[in-house]
């Protein structure tokens, strides 16, 4: 029940997330008016990206209801230092990327004169699926981690470092790196572009364009539901001394007293 109210959840916040930002898009920059009108629709975009986010959240912690709105809302300002993490990470992968593609002349020069091998493409594949895996999977998960741990425990979440080692415990990168690829990534490189040969071009050819969009927009809602479910600290192992340390109780951004594990 929770994972088809979370998915839904997914799903309305993608469609007014990505209307938002389409709209930021088509929007001219020919006016001082219309600059602001990018500006306002660019912080709108933002915004709804992180209510979907803290929505799923909190979806997943006290369900869908009335109250999940305010809970939704009171958890937006844990997007600003997740977004930062996720920027930080974009920018290190991006830089390093860069370097080895700078320097890929070099590279495959040693690997000739040392192992006799001219052609070494596999070594470049492979950074360049190790670089997607790290800014499309490893960034949101240390992300999600850290959001749901501040809705969860508060901002002193900040000053801790459980919330690191909860997103990479090699378990949950591994389970997240299945969803994704089961979930998001397959639908979107093999069904999205799929047409059957033999297929009319009659509406019919538009019915079956409408479907398939439309699964393959609930399959990768369902992946993303299932991965924050997966990030979001709900049990949170006591074995981290950082979180059982406090011995004062503390509040969460949800509203009353925390689980003492957090």
């Amino acid at each position: 029940m929770k994972l088809g109210l979370v998915t839904l959840w997914i799903l309305l916040g993608a469609a007014l997330t990505g209307g938002a930002y389409w709209t930021f898009l088509i929007t001219p920059e020919s006016t001082i008016w219309s600059l602001a009108a990018s500006a306002l629709l660019l912080a709108s975009a933002a915004f709804l990206l992180a209510l979907t986010l803290s929505g799923a959240i909190a979806g997943w912690r006290h369900g869908i209801t009335i109250r999940h709105a305010r809970t939704a809302l009171r958890g937006v300002p844990a997007f600003v230092p997740a977004a930062l993490i996720v920027g930080v990470v974009w920018w290190l992968v991006g830089n390093a990327t860069n370097r080895v593609t700078m320097a890929s002349g070099p590279i495959n020069a040693w690997f000739i004169a040392r192992f006799g091998w001219d052609d070494v493409s596999w070594l470049f594949t492979g950074i360049n699926w190790l670089a997607a895996w790290l800014t499309w999977l490893v960034a949101p998960s240390l992300a999600l981690a850290l959001m749901s741990g501040i809705i969860a425990a508060g901002w002193r979440t900040l000053t801790r470092r459980w919330w690191i080692a909860y997103a990479l415990s090699p378990v949950r990168l591994g389970l997240a790196t299945v969803l994704v690829a089961a979930l998001v990534a397959a639908p979107w490189m093999y069904l999205v572009p799929w047409r059957p040969e033999g297929l009319p071009d009659t509406s019919l050819q538009l019915a079956f364009i409408i479907g398939k969009l439309t699964l393959s927009a609930v399959l990768m809602a369902v992946g993303v539901a299932l991965v924050i479910r997966l990030l979001a600290a709900d049990e949170l192992d006591a074995s981290f001394d950082e979180v059982t340390a406090s011995p004062s109780p503390a509040t969460s951004i949800f509203d009353g007293p925390i689980d003492p594990r957090l």
